[in-house]
């Protein structure tokens, strides 16, 4: 194996080595168990498995106060995560849970006759503490990481932490249909807060830097919260982000609450907890799919794309989830369709809140992290109430008959929220959305298949014309370069016989790439390409005219400078590495690589600007860009280098070749 396979493969399981990320995932993991696993013995105590028991109603009560303080603290808890130790709010937070989960059968008895909702009351305490936690875990993640393992890190964390909550449904709903005893559940829901502040205990969080200027006094406090709430209104990217978080959180207690309706009236599982818990850990089932794909892509798939795809992916899920409630299908047909959608609603629900929690912390500053995750969690309970308010506050009459007019709203909320998103991202991008389709497509192949990574900033200016050029090692270095230089189109000069591929034609359209007969002077290519740079448009070149395998010489070609010396054009040297040579242009595309691209400064031309720019200029000028090129190899690059310029000829060639 060569030492870029190993590091590409070490680089897969560095997350998997990082003690302190693993720590919180095990943490985070085991908390969210502890946060949902006392759900069925609750219901237990309400005899909700009878059938003339309104299900719903009830869920959405345990929901609705479990959230509140979320709702009530988000802000106050989020300035905590930025002035206090995150790690030290966390093993608090865990630890009064554990005590409160070891008392809450005494607590229910002091609570059930205040109400209705009195059974319920306990676990406000639980989620004024789970509103502590929050905010300082989504803050803690990217000080323990580097930036590029957002996306990966958050997928793990949230597929664990979906996954862990409707195992723990799972579990309550067993322990509960095999013992019949609440309090045994609620006493491993204390076990697993406990162990939630073990791991922690043993995290080791890196220094943190400067905090929110400011004294302590309550003045200062509320200050600092009004400064978190003035840095989300000016932030027009976390506004939309919030926008979209809180209608998945709107819709996503809407589904949760009527699933166990669906399965007892539509699917004929009456009497059953255990299937009810199953099919609300079928979107652990879902998460565990979507939790593999976002980490398998990891920075490969932009996170505002994937945001954008996951809606329309919810809005199908949730389309196939009502109609396992409206088809005249037998039974087991409608539940092993209602398994389907409520799989693929995990899934994509799993890709979206992954990819807006690593853009939000990439996006946001660390000092205002924490408060920004607050605010968060105040948007996304706002509306998680609000629906479970709809459903449990109102004395709705036989609420279980409309579950299926429930699902089929949240498919056409999320199907709207597609389409806004879609055009939003249309209308701000750079390009016009066929080359930006071509562009992204590109970008998201490149860095997944090819495994490309740019080393370094990118030098090639938003304007004016310029040439890229670098060395050729294989088919796929014209890919490589428009994915490390996304923020302009480039066109290439290509093979006028790759041109006939009808797949190479529809691209070169959309980045106005020249077509170049080789082995001949195709002046007409010429001109084309000096009118491109004339209107101040990019150029790809490769220098050495071909791919050129390992060891062989090599004479560069004289066409990137006659026409950076004819246009003015800028020229931004580049080096590729890390690729894998194949003789033949499809082998190169399927091989995979692990390229990595480096730009250099622009190279000074000046020199041979001043006077006649004859052959001896062009040669001059055509040597010291190649000389860039190669000064930007990675130690110990193994490609042969280019032969001293003695062992080649002075002879001029055009960018045809």
């Amino acid at each position: 194996m060569t030492q870029a396979a190993v590091q590409s493969s070490s680089r897969r399981w560095e997350l998997l080595g990082n003690r302190n990320f693993i720590l919180l995932w095990c943490a985070y993991g085991v908390s969210a168990m502890g946060d949902h696993l006392s759900e069925m013995a609750i219901l237990k105590t309400q005899n909700a498995a009878s059938a003339d028991v309104d299900v719903t109603p009830l869920i959405a009560r345990m929901t609705f106060l479990f959230f509140v303080p979320f709702f009530l603290l988000s802000p106050v808890t989020g300035w905590l995560a930025d002035r206090l130790p995150r790690r030290g709010l966390m093993i608090t937070a865990d630890l009064v849970r554990c005590v409160v989960m070891l008392s809450f059968m005494v607590l229910m008895g002091w609570t059930a006759s205040w109400s209705s909702w009195g059974p319920f009351i306990p676990l406000l305490i639980v989620g004024a503490f789970a509103a502590m936690f929050s905010p300082a875990r989504s803050a803690l993640l990217p000080t323990l990481i580097r930036r590029d393992q957002l996306v990966r890190a958050n997928g793990m964390i949230s597929g664990l932490g979906v996954i862990a909550t409707m195992v723990a449904v799972f579990i309550g709903g067993y322990l509960i249909d095999r013992f019949g005893k609440p309090e045994y559940v609620f006493r491993l829901d204390a076990a697993t807060f406990f162990a939630s502040a073990v791991f922690l205990w043993w995290l080791r969080a890196p220094p943190r830097r400067a905090r929110s200027a400011g004294g302590h006094g309550a003045g200062d406090a509320l200050g600092e919260i009004k400064a978190g709430f003035q840095y989300v209104r000016c932030h027009h990217r976390v506004v939309e982000l919030l926008v979209i978080a809180s209608l998945v959180w709107f819709c996503g207690p809407l589904v949760n609450c009527v699933i166990p309706a669906v399965v007892r009236d539509a699917y004929g599982f009456a009497q059953n907890y255990q299937a009810m818990s199953m099919y609300r850990a079928f979107f652990g089932v879902g998460f565990i799919l979507g939790a593999v794909t976002i980490t398998t892509f990891g920075d490969a798939l932009r996170s505002e794309i994937a945001i954008t795809w996951g809606l329309l992916g919810i809005s199908i899920s949730m389309g196939v989830f009502a109609g396992s409630v409206f088809l005249p299908l037998a039974l087991f047909t409608k539940a092993v369709i209602g398994a389907v959608g409520v799989i693929l609603a995990g899934m994509f629900g799993v890709v979206v809140l992954a990819s807006f929690n690593a853009l939000l912390q990439r996006i946001v500053a660390d000092r205002y992290r924490g408060r920004v995750f607050g605010i968060r969690d105040l948007c996304c309970t706002a509306s998680l109430l609000l629906a479970t308010g709809l459903l449990g506050v109102p004395d709705w009459a036989r609420l279980d008959d409309w579950v299926g007019w429930i699902l089929a709203g949240v498919g056409l909320a999320t199907l709207v929220a597609w389409f806004v998103n879609f055009r939003t991202r249309l209308g701000r991008s750079r390009f016009p959305w066929a080359l930006a389709f071509c562009e992204y497509t590109n970008e998201f192949v490149a860095k997944f298949w090819w495994r490309v990574q740019r080393v370094g900033p990118c030098t090639v200016p938003y304007e004016g014309p310029v040439i890229d050029t670098s060395n050729h090692t294989c088919s796929a270095d014209p890919l490589f370069l428009h994915a490390t230089a996304l923020h302009r189109p480039t066109a290439m000069m290509v093979a006028a016989e790759y041109a006939e591929w009808w797949i190479v034609r529809t691209i070169m359209a959309q980045v106005e790439s020249i077509p170049v007969r080789r082995g001949e002077n195709d002046t007409g290519a010429t001109k084309q390409a000096i009118r491109h740079l004339r209107a101040g448009k990019a150029m790809g070149i490769f220098i050495e005219g071909r791919t050129v395998p390992p060891g062989e010489k090599v004479e560069p070609m004289d066409g990137v400078a006659m026409l950076a010396l004819r246009t003015g054009a800028q020229v931004i040297p580049a080096h590729i590495s890390g690729i894998k040579y194949r003789r033949t242009v499809i082998r190169g595309l399927l091989a995979r690589h692990n390229a990595r691209v480096r730009y250099g400064p622009p190279v000074d031309l000046s020199e041979f600007q001043h006077g006649k720019v004859d052959r001896a200029a062009i040669r001059a000028a055509t040597w010291k860009i190649y000389r860039a090129i190669q000064d930007l190899a990675p130690p110990g690059y193994s490609w042969s280098r280019a032969c001293q310029e003695s062992d080649f000829s002075t002879e001029s060639h055009d960018e045809s070749a």
